[in-house]
């Protein structure tokens, strides 16, 4: 017997497992809000030369427009995980990409630097809760052996995004001006949100198209309690050092993704002598190696969870594995002679960080629970700083030291990430379930 969250009896019925279902469906949605997403916050760099011409900026002010992002991302993660745990991942979500959708517009309204200014701050707000959303809706939606391939749908969109962004807003800024890539990605936003908030519920018990078996599968498989608390136990999670490690790592990972997003094009570039038209070929394939690990990767771990019943081994060894031969990757590419083969050691190196981000969503669900919203937040919290930091800091190592020196610097803090993983202990919850 099971029990739904009014408290009724559910009669359990031999059901076997669907690989396809209504909750599958609802994940291609977070594919395509993903990419979306990451479309929106690259484009401002496609645009770059024109839209600099035209507003007379130089590019210390240009550059400022994407930090500006990253500080409003990162002050909307929390807010937005307890905001999606509060309302519901339909209602938060729905907001959040309608919101960013009409920053990203009225960025090509703006002509006043200071209210340019303004409006990257708070389109990288109305970003910030898209993640911290998605983990509540996977705790509600997917079973427990489920969170890897749940979590890879929102991420490989995200990096299926810079895959093609460039191709695509080339082409409208050549048939309607760099104002008609901000407005027509805005149209697209908009029209998405309007479908989820449509075809999108918080729960499968609320939802007219689920069938019963799927429901009930969900239902008596999730990691979600019956008993629940209204608001996250954070004086605790706060007093417990594996709760900061799960931030720190992170911070690791996307300071090393944010590494790549910006710096990938001028590192080939000006170091291995690429043209404009071979960058731009060759910049694409570390992308096209992080969509697929990221995607091959929550199936794998979640595959290996059910084998092993180890988050450890599930979660863990994969982003330990993935960290190590991301290592493998920029030291090889630091004394790559040729530039394709630093091409390859790249890929080799992006693909392979693609293990410990999905790892690391499939932890935030795993650890939190109902309160995925909170710890999801809480990381990716932790994540912002590195974006905002990294391309400061590397653009810095960069300059002072060279390029391939930047890239064996970038060592050392990828080894200590790895390491916080034996402080994590994914296979015990963060807090006892006589607290919660």
């Amino acid at each position: 017997m099971g029990r739904l969250a009014d408290g009724k009896q559910l009669e359990m019925l031999p059901t076997k497992e669907k690989k396809i279902g209504l909750r599958w469906g609802l994940a291609v949605i977070f594919f395509i809000v993903g990419f979306i997403a990451y479309m929106d916050r690259s484009n401002i760099s496609i645009v770059a030369i024109p839209m600099m011409k035209e507003l007379g900026m130089n590019k210390v002010e240009f550059g400022l427009l994407s930090s500006l992002f990253y500080l409003g991302y990162c002050f909307a993660q929390i807010p937005g995980g307890l905001l999606a745990e509060k309302y519901g991942a339909r209602k938060i979500v729905t907001v959040a990409v309608t919101w960013w959708s009409i920053f990203t517009s009225l960025t090509a309204v703006t002509s006043n630097y200071i209210v340019l200014c303004i409006v990257r701050f708070f389109f990288g707000a109305g970003e910030g809760p898209m993640y911290p959303g998605n983990a509540v809706f996977n705790s509600y939606w997917f079973q427990k052996h489920e969170k890897g391939r749940a979590s890879s749908a929102l991420l490989a969109g995200s990096f299926f995004g810079p895959v093609i962004a460039p191709g695509i807003s080339v082409a409208i800024m050549v048939w309607f001006g760099w104002h008609g890539v901000f407005y027509i990605f805005g149209i697209m936003g908009v029209a998405v949100a309007l479908v989820w908030y449509f075809v999108g519920r918080d729960k499968p018990e609320q939802h007219p198209w689920i069938s019963e078996g799927e429901k009930m599968l969900i239902i008596e498989n999730r990691s979600i309690s019956n008993s629940q608390k209204k608001s996250a136990p954070w004086k605790q999670y706060l007093r417990n050092y594996r709760f900061w490690a799960v931030g720190v790592q992170y911070l690791v990972v996307i300071y090393m993704n944010t590494f790549f997003l910006t710096w990938l094009p001028t590192y080939l570039i000006e170091v291995r002598n690429f043209s404009l038209k071979e960058m731009g070929f060759a910049a694409s394939f570390p992308w096209l190696a992080i969509c697929f690990s990221v995607l091959i990767g929550g199936a794998v771990s979640d595959k290996i969870l059910q084998k092993t019943n180890s988050r450890m081994i599930a979660r863990g060894g994969m982003a330990i594995v993935g960290f190590i031969f991301f290592i493998l990757g920029l030291y090889l590419a630091a004394y790559s002679g040729s530039p394709w083969s630093n091409v390859v050691w790249l890929t080799v190196a992006l693909g392979a960080l693609g293990l410990p981000i999905v790892a690391s969503w499939a932890l935030a669900n795993d650890l939190g629970q109902e309160f995925s919203g909170s710890v999801s937040g809480w990381m990716n919290t932790w994540g912002s700083i590195g974006g905002i930091t990294s391309p400061i800091l590397c653009g810095w190592f960069a300059q002072e030291m060279g390029w391939n020196t930047t890239l064996l610097i970038n060592i050392i803090p990828v080894v200590f990430a790895g390491l916080l993983w034996f402080l994590i202990k994914p296979d015990r919850p963060l807090v006892s379930l006589e607290n919660k």
